[in-house]
C-alpha cells in the first residue's frame, strides 16, 4: 500500500473495522486522538499482532477504526500504542 495522507474520518470511512497503521500523525492536542496522518497499511484483527511484531521500532501509530460490543474495551486499550 502506498502512503496516503488522510483525515481520521476518511480512515474510518475507507477502512471500517480495521487497524490503521499511521505515520506522521497530527494529534489532537493532549488527547490521544489522531486528526490526520499518513496511512501506511490497513490490517485485519487476525493480522495486527504479527504486523506489529515485524514493525517494532518504526514509530508507527496503530488505531482501530471502529469498535462495537465488549471488544471495544479490549481494543480501546490495545489500539493506542506507538511501537
Amino acid at each position: 500500500m502506498d502512503k496516503r495522507r488522510m483525515t481520521w474520518d476518511q480512515m474510518v470511512e475507507e477502512y471500517p473495522d480495521m487497524w490503521v497503521v499511521i505515520s506522521n500523525p497530527v494529534m489532537d492536542g493532549d488527547h490521544p486522538d489522531i486528526l490526520e496522518g499518513d496511512v501506511v497499511e490497513a490490517v485485519s484483527d487476525d493480522d495486527i499482532g504479527k504486523f506489529k511484531s515485524s514493525h517494532r521500532g518504526q514509530g508507527l501509530e496503530y488505531r482501530r477504526t471502529t469498535e462495537s460490543g465488549w471488544n471495544s474495551m479490549f481494543y480501546a486499550d490495545f489500539s493506542i500504542t506507538t511501537v
